[in-house]
């Protein structure tokens, strides 16, 4: 310790400069960022792929290098006690990895489920497997099973290196073999592409360069394995396997969404291209919502998940392009190439790196089909580290002795105790955040009173806009129920407090004493910050003035920020429709409709433009090809046939109105309308029987019941 030897030591590796640069251009990323609070500490919920997380990695990357020694190193002088070996690690991680697959087998094969029904007493305390447990998808390497993939897919690779090169104890080479087996067992039950992907192009490459290189021109058959796996790689990934899940086990596992990987690209090299500061910088690190949101082309649209906003890329390389600019892409790609250009070298001399080189080709390869999360950084750092160290050669130890300098020794000595206390202080707000989290989640699993769950989680961490946003959408569906009451029920000092509350969450406001801060103050540049303000002022119109314009300026900004989203210019021509400008409101419908034409509310309110200018007939026709696209949609059939009633056309109108109660047998105004139809033609007994179905949908309706007194005199 530097405290007690007075003296500090540090090794020097040739990667130190080029991880330093990448670093230092994600923190100028993060200070330039359009989202500081998810540049800083990750995208909410996802949370991996903000700045601390990846200084932390960096502060690993030395940790091993300055504490590890390679295999087969001799203690030297200057070598601290406490160093550990690098084949330790290793074991450590391979013991995690059969821990992970272990876990992820009880899961696919419902033991977890199964041992749910039991209960575990210790002393006072009842243990029951934790619902989490119990998902298809459970696993503790990732939050998917093709995330888990991916990561066998790594392990497998460095593993093959483990197996080539051979280990000393038997003991050991027969765990290996059975890892690489039990791995190969779940990919092939989980059957993702790009896992296959990962196993294929790491392992031709691993067999070039042992081709290249002749490395076992006396052991040729060590290149079987490597073969076996190409094969086996690429009947997974051309042949049609889809049935072999359920065969296995019975069911079929839920996948996740992942965005595709040429929208990827296109998103990063459009993010990297935007402006200046984006060329050199990016959006900011962890700000992919940003670029997605800005970027995604109109053809997204007509995809299933086009109502998705995706906070990842598909792959790595093309969220460091968008949110690092290209200083971020070609410091990532410099420090790469140095790694790579070194390890080849190193690996004529000695072979015992195989395996860590093999697993980090293969986390390359995963970069290009599949994003970075918390255990794949991991394990990027950690592989990086591990491979530098086993170098040997390289690594330059510098020492600075503070014995001479007991000026200096008094300095670090401050430094060091403030720097504890100032990480102890992070305890006290990682709990405070951690403890928000919890009353977030069980916001979304509570009953009536949830509510003050979430105002908990906001009060606990104020600066998480995520909670605000919903907080304000809470606030305005209690408003709305609130004010769909009858009249003579309705609290107008709850209706506008609720109102107040969630306006203030997201345009922050002075209430009392206290200051809360928006969403809009906390990211601005968050596209679901704007669309909700514009949801609240939309859904207040009438209860005061201005909230009309103010509605317009927040999805004018939403519309900035995610131009191709259909929904966002609907409801902003909505709000020009009601300030009375119809040609901005049809302008905007008309752009919903190019960038998804089948967007059904964007149809309607076009076809109830055409009806408001007594255009009936562009009115149905507009209908009728919403009901070409929704052919069991209700209200669709019901709209239609009010438009040819009002265009006199009542037996048309009539069809549609059948056709409506009979997608929807409750449907009350489709009923009444077909009462009035039924009167309309003399067809009197027919337009009893509609009314009374009225009647009894909706009991104590004195209009219908007026009407029923009518017809039965």
């Amino acid at each position: 310790m530097i405290l007690i030897d007075k003296e500090i030591k540090f090794k020097r590796t040739p990667l130190d400069l080029p991880i330093l640069v990448f670093l230092l251009v994600a923190i100028l990323s993060a200070v330039f960022s359009v989202d500081k609070n998810s540049s800083i500490f990750g995208f909410y919920g996802r949370f991996s792929d903000g700045l601390v997380g990846l200084l932390s990695l960096g502060m690993l990357y030395f940790l091993i290098t300055n504490n590890v020694t390679a295999n087969g190193d001799k203690k030297t002088e200057t070598s601290s006690k406490s160093e550990i070996r690098s084949v330790f690690l290793s074991k450590l991680f391979l013991g995690s990895v059969f821990l992970a697959i272990a876990v992820t087998y009880l899961t696919l094969f419902g033991i977890w489920t199964k041992l749910s029904n039991f209960q575990f007493s210790l002393t006072d305390i009842q243990i029951k497997i934790p619902v989490l447990m119990q998902q298809p998808t459970f696993n503790p390497a990732s939050g998917s099973l093709e995330g888990l993939a991916v990561f066998l897919a790594i392990t497998v690779n460095f593993l093959v290196g483990l197996v080539v090169v051979g280990e000393k104890k038997k003991l050991t080479n027969i765990a290996n073999w059975i890892l690489i087996f039990l791995s190969l067992g779940l990919l092939i039950i989980i059957n993702y592409t790009a896992a296959w992907i990962v196993i294929l192009a790491s392992s031709l490459i691993f067999t070039a360069i042992a081709l290249i290189k002749r490395m076992f021109k006396k052991d040729a058959k060590k290149l079987l394995l490597s073969l076996i796996l190409i094969v086996t790689a690429a009947v997974f990934i051309f042949v049609d396997n889809s049935s072999l899940q359920n065969s296995i086990l019975k069911y079929q596992l839920p996948r996740e969404q992942i965005l595709d990987q040429p929208t990827s690209f296109l998103i990063g090299f459009k993010g990297a291209v935007e402006n200046l500061k984006s060329g050199f910088l990016g959006s900011g690190i962890g700000t992919w919502h940003y670029d997605f949101s800005k970027f995604k082309p109109a053809e997204f649209n007509q995809s299933v998940l086009w109502q998705i906003r995706f906070d990842r890329s598909g792959n790595h390389f093309a969220e460091i392009l968008a949110t690092t600019g290209f200083l971020g892409f070609l410091a990532y790609f410099f420090l790469v190439g140095i790694f790579l250009m070194i390890s080849y070298l190193f690996l004529r001399q000695n072979r015992g790196g195989l395996a860590l080189f093999l697993g980090f080709v293969a986390l390359l390869v995963s970069q290009f089909v599949y994003y970075q999360n918390t255990v794949l950084g991991f394990l990027f750092w950690m592989m990086l580290a591990l491979a530098v160290v086993n170098w040997k050669g390289p690594i330059k130890e510098k020492i600075i002795s503070l014995k001479d300098f007991p000026e200096l020794s008094l300095i670090f000595s401050v430094l060091l105790t403030v720097s504890a206390i100032a990480v102890l202080g992070t305890y006290f707000f990682a709990a405070k955040f951690y403890l928000a989290d919890i009353n977030y989640r069980n916001y979304f699993s509570g009953g009536a009173d949830s509510i003050q769950e979430l105002e908990k989680a906001v009060s606990l961490n104020s600066y998480q806009a995520q909670y605000k946003i919903v907080l304000a959408r809470d606030y305005l569906s209690q408003a709305i129920a609130e004010g769909q009451k009858p009249s003579d029920q309705i609290n107008q000092i709850a209706l506008l407090n609720n109102i107040n509350l969630a306006i203030h969450n997201i345009t922050g406001e002075q209430v009392g004493e206290n200051y809360i801060k928006g969403a809009a103050e906390l990211s601005s540049n968050r596209v679901a910050v704007w669309e909700t303000a514009g949801m609240i002022y939309s859904s207040i119109q009438g209860l005061a003035t201005g909230t009309v314009t103010w509605g317009i300026d927040s999805f004018e900004k939403a519309v900035v920020l995610e131009p191709t989203n259909p929904v966002l210019h609907t409801e902003l021509g909505k709000l020009y429709l009601a300030a009375g400008d119809k040609e901005k409101a049809k302008n905007e419908f008309s752009k919903a409709l190019e960038l998804k034409p089948d967007y059904g509310d964007a149809i309607v309110q076009k076809a109830l433009m055409s009806e408001a200018d007594n255009n009936l007939e562009e009115a149905i026709k507009e209908m009728e090809s919403l009901a070409k696209i929704y052919p069991s949609n209700s209200e669709v059939f019901f709209q239609i046939g009010r438009l040819y009633f009002n265009n006199n056309q009542t037996d048309e109108a009539i069809s549609y109105f059948e056709a409506a109660v009979s997608l929807m047998p409750n449907h009350s105004n489709a009923h009444y309308s077909l009462g009035v139809a039924y009167q309309k033609i003399g067809e009197t007994a027919k337009a009893i029987a509609e009314f009374e179905k009225v009647l009894e949908l909706n009991p104590g309706n004195e209009d219908v019941r007026q009407k029923l007194e009518d017809l039965r005199k």
